[in-house]
């Protein structure tokens, strides 16, 4: 996944092995622009997802044990109670 995205690393996506996070702060049509250009390259390197791991047009997701959201990142509240007990 690195490989193929490797242009928008860290400028508006996240990878960690096969978990991508498209983030923007422009407006809807532009974030819209962001996630086509990702599902290109991805598509372009027979790489597919799962539909049923996918979320979009959401302000607050969980990413590798993170909360992420508009107002910026926290831990998964789940995580640390888990590691508590």
């Amino acid at each position: 996944i690195n490989k193929t995205l490797y242009k928008y690393l860290e400028i508006f996506v996240l990878a960690y092995l096969d978990d991508i996070l498209v983030y923007s702060k422009g407006t809807l049509k532009e974030h819209i622009e962001l996630v086509k250009k990702v599902l290109r390259k991805l598509k372009n390197r027979k790489l597919y997802l799962q539909p049923k791991k996918c979320e979009f047009y959401t302000q607050e997701t969980e990413f590798l044990g993170f909360i992420i959201s508009t107002e910026g990142v926290k831990i998964n509240p789940k995580k640390i109670q888990t590691v508590q007990e």
